[in-house]
């Protein structure tokens, strides 16, 4: 099938029809889309590459999961097994005795042959060659899994990097060779599956060898008597030890001053047990009883799940309000911190709970859950300023709802998206460069989105908000409205919260030092990016003390063909250490309600030539100017071409530079220096 190719400028866009993507080259970036024909809920991204070193997407929709192969070594084309010719029919009225014979003995029927396995897959000796108009891998095999319910909502673990100094040993070994995700579906079940990493032939996919597990799936259900009796509204996994170790002195320590106890015994999830292995953790939440909170502990064997029976949770919280985002900490095994919880909800509150943590003096002496699992820490955020005349009562003031948070920092930090568009980070052991005299409060601060907002008591504006070319806005009745309308009656608010969500990569430093974590924060349909989070809170509380000048925002992702669809989830792909030295933007993946769409660097080289490079550059350029004011010369320039001519004018600095109409006479605006 062959493309629909349409330019717009120097963009060309490449539509495909039925699952085949399109290609959007804009200078140095390419947005890639994905048409599906079913809703899409939320995406992952696999942490372990497959065997063929393709990378793993898995997705969420109407009536299953998803799974995506993406690059690596292509599957071998294998030829089709030829055809045999047709046997003759029988003679019926011939030269031949037929005889009749009729077998009474139904009861003995042959036994029905075991289905084979289905043929393992093989791979070609070295990847693709990607085409230098095309360099983007390509999907070596895509899969549905059908579970016959919505999935809403998927989860995958953190699993660190294998090296020198974490090696393969000290990770379970099922993830090496089986993908393990876990799913929150419609029918209020919580399902956690297993799947081969290697992705299956093209004749394992034609036909399944078994029912009930199609493609070598193993489905672990936990129905809704022994979960959720409502739809989970979140679900998140990770891994730990199931024989850890003991507290260390300093957390005694820490307990005894607390608790003022000499029962200095670990808990059940810290001590001794005399096993060797790992358990998977799973939590889920919805808005049962006014907000609950399960977690769940599974025994991992080297391929498989074990089911413990009866099934039941390892913990089971009931919270004050229901939660709107619950995830595990994003340090790893074997540090203490590895298995809190983070629980942040819609008012403003956020927890953080470890289920290992030894239980906190009141509630042993109330005698409730004598084991183990406490609230570590409490942040909040600021109240919600809403413009009105009158006072507002102290008890209908809220604080503002927290729409996602995710951790950053190996654990120490929390990166925060609020319903007004407001971002921060909580510092949860007050070891960034700023830390605030409020530990409960934000250490570092921003705004996202495109609307103007009273922000005058914190000194803080939109990024759309101030605009670097006021001067040369031309005044018109509609532009006069607007300013009379901000300048005399200030800007509506509106109660009513946005969709956004933060995303969070993290990556071995390049020098050796603390990790670097690329953050993503999307609002609406606006998504945001900052390369790396610990530079830019550098910068920015050396610019608060004087020691530099301000550091630029979240810089603006653009170019996304959401083509009206809302954002549900966005994911970054890992980067190479050459990637990271570069500064290259991670590459992206943003799931829409019926689309996925990877919003790719290029990765080509500009041609060996530089110089025919940026001549041609220059060439389209200067066609362009030609033709805007061979436009303006007719009176047929457009609104765009305006815009392009007082970029142009801008960007040269000149004061002599104006546009002319047909002779020398000025129109339109002309520099103050002139």
């Amino acid at each position: 099938m062959k493309p629909i190719i349409s330019t717009a400028g120097k963009s060309t866009q490449l539509r495909y029809r039925r699952g085949l993507p399109t290609h959007t080259p804009n200078h140095l970036t390419a947005s890639l889309r994905y048409e599906l024909p079913h809703r899409v809920y939320g995406s992952k991204i696999y942490p372990v590459p497959a065997p063929n070193g393709s990378t793993i997407i898995l997705y969420g929709q109407d009536t299953g999961v998803g799974i995506l192969w993406r690059g690596g070594r292509p599957l071998k084309k294998t030829a089709p097994a030829p055809q045999q010719p047709p046997k003759p029919p029988a003679k019926v009225n011939g030269t031949r005795n037929d005889v009749i014979m009729i077998d009474d003995s139904d009861d003995d029927e042959p036994p029905k042959a075991d289905p084979q396995p289905p043929p393992e897959a093989e791979f070609e000796d070295e990847e693709e060659e990607l085409d230098p108009d095309y360099p983007y891998p390509s999907i070596v095999q895509h899969l549905r899994l059908p579970l016959n319910t919505e999935v809403l909502h998927i989860a995958v673990p953190q699993l660190p990097v294998v090296s020198a100094l974490r090696p393969a040993d000290s990770i379970p070994p099922i993830f090496s060779k089986k993908i393990v995700c876990t799913v929150a579906c419609a029918d209020y079940s919580i399902l956690v599956i297993t799947l081969p990493l290697s992705p299956p032939s093209d004749a394992a996919k034609a036909s399944p060898f078994s029912a009930k597990s199609p493609y070598g799936a193993e489905i672990l259900r936990i129905s809704a008597h022994a979960g959720h009796q409502s739809i989970a509204r979140g679900i998140t996994m990770t891994w730990t030890g199931r024989a850890e170790p003991t507290p260390s002195r300093k957390e005694l320590d820490d307990d005894m001053a607390e608790d003022e106890d000499d029962d200095t015994a670990a808990t059940p999830g810290r001590q001794g047990t005399g096993e060797e292995g790992w358990d998977l953790l799973v939590a889920s939440h919805s808005a049962e009883l006014g907000g609950l909170l399960k977690i769940w502990r599974f025994k991992l064997a080297d391929t498989t799940v074990n089911v413990p029976s009866p099934m039941s949770a390892y913990k089971t919280l009931t919270l004050r309000k229901p939660a709107s985002r619950v995830a595990f900490s994003s340090a790893q095994y074997p540090r203490p911190r590895h298995s809190q919880l983070l629980i942040t909800d819609s008012s403003g509150i956020a927890r953080i709970y470890d289920p290992f943590a030894p239980s906190s003096r009141k509630r042993r002496t109330n005698g409730a859950n004598t084991g183990s699992g406490n609230f570590a820490a409490l942040f909040k955020t600021t109240f919600d300023n809403t413009k009105s005349d009158s006072p507002t009562p102290p008890l209908l003031v809220a604080r503002k709802p927290i729409l996602d948070a995710a951790w950053a920092a190996d654990g120490h930090q929390i990166v925060a998206l609020l319903a007004d568009g407001e971002w921060g980070v909580w510092d949860v052991d007050r070891s960034g460069p700023s830390p605030p005299s409020d530990p409960a409060s934000f250490s570092l601060r921003g705004f996202v989105g495109t609307f103007e907002k009273d922000r005058s008591g914190n000194g803080l504006s939109s990024p759309k908000s101030r605009s670097s070319r006021g001067s040369l806005v031309p005044m018109t009745p509609n532009t006069r409205r607007t300013k009379e309308e901000v300048l005399f009656h200030g800007t509506s608010h509106t109660s009513t919260p946005y969709h956004g969500g933060v995303s969070i990569a993290s990556s071995p430093s390049t020098d050796g030092g603390a990790s670097e974590d690329s953050v993503i924060i999307w609002y609406g349909s606006e998504v945001f990016r900052i390369p790396n989070l610990a530079k830019f809170w550098s910068r920015t509380a050396s610019a608060s003390n004087g020691a530099s000048l301000p550091a630029a925002g979240p810089s603006l992702v653009q170019g996304l063909p959401l083509l009206g669809e809302t954002i549900t989830s966005i994911e970054q792909f890992k980067t190479t250490a050459e990637e990271a030295k570069m500064a290259t933007p991670r590459d992206l993946l943003t799931t829409a309600e019926h689309r996925l769409i990877i919003f790719a660097s290029r990765t080509e080289p500009l041609g060996r030539d530089l110089n025919a490079v940026f001549a041609k550059e220059q060439a389209e350029e200067q066609d362009g100017k030609q033709a805007d004011q061979a436009l303006l010369a007719r009176g047929e320039l457009d609104l765009g071409g305006m815009d392009r001519l007082l970029e142009d004018m801008e960007g040269s600095g000149s004061g002599s530079r104006s546009m002319v109409l047909g002779n020398s006479r000025k129109v339109l605006f002309a520099s103050s220096t002139a």
